[in-house]
């Protein structure tokens, strides 16, 4: 997988969300890199990272995390890039000093007592139409990030362009994403996780309820939770100072260096 490094400061590692690169960051990387080093991560098939068949397999990712990452670092994982920032913390405890999940859910699809969710269909629409048209799904999961956000038309014209600069993500490594964001459960993760951990929302995220922070709450009573009102489910973009001053509050708090 491809890596830019940029900044100044302690490590913070950034994982992007589905059918994404690391380039969508870029206005709130521009900020954070001020007060961080970012190691900012392009997943399997999307972005500069090349694509084999079995990349996108959960302990593939991991495995190239371990070896390739700083040893010690905060993490910030954005919708996809949560999960697999909480399943690296569940393998490697010792090596994620505070974690952000910003857009992000231990558990995208609804299961018992756990409401604040997508439904399973959904995604499985999104599975099927995306091996008859990629584009215009990715087109239409541009829409539904972008949707309800006050910045919605803004949001939308930064994702679609990010997205062109390099391209659509591999279509294999797109299908191999949507089955982790179906078919992941990191519920148990987060309510073992041992480091801080801050889950900011966007007020008006339509992929992620607001509400789901009172479940995440009941898994984890230590587990600090924001919500940046008039956000959808790119708060970087729209949002992007909220943003900035919610994370870097949240690391650097208590602790300067890594």
């Amino acid at each position: 997988m491809y890596c830019s490094v940029r900044g100044q400061g302690p490590n913070l590692v950034m994982l992007h969300g589905w059918s994404m690169h690391s380039g969508v960051w870029h206005a709130l990387a521009d900020r954070l890199s001020a007060h961080f080093t970012l190691h900012l991560v392009d997943l399997p098939g999307h972005g500069l990272s090349d694509w084999q068949q079995g990349d996108f397999e959960l302990e593939t990712i991991l495995d190239w995390m371990a070896a390739e990452l700083p040893e010690h670092a905060y993490f910030l994982g954005w919708s996809l890039g949560g999960l697999i920032s909480l399943a690296l913390a569940e393998r490697y405890p010792e090596r994620v000093e505070k974690l952000v999940l910003l857009a992000a859910t231990p558990c995208f699809t609804q299961r018992d007592n756990w409401p604040n969710a997508m439904l399973s269909t959904v995604f499985q629409h999104f599975e099927k139409q995306l091996k008859q048209d990629q584009a215009e799904t990715l087109q239409q999961f541009l829409l539904l990030q972008a949707r309800g956000s006050s910045q919605s038309k803004q949001t939308m014209k930064a994702l679609a362009a990010k997205m062109a600069e390099v391209g659509e993500a591999n279509s294999e490594a797109l299908v191999a994403g949507l089955s982790l964001l179906m078919n992941l459960d990191m519920r148990p993760a987060l309510s073992a996780l041992s480091c801080p951990c801050l889950l900011l929302l966007g007020e008006r995220d339509t992929l992620i309820p607001a509400a789901m922070a009172d479940d995440a709450r009941v898994l984890n009573v230590k587990l600090v939770t924001e919500v940046i009102t008039g956000a959808g489910h790119a708060p970087f973009i729209s949002h992007a100072d909220e943003c900035e001053q919610a994370i870097s509050e949240f690391i650097l708090q208590g602790q300067q260096h890594v």
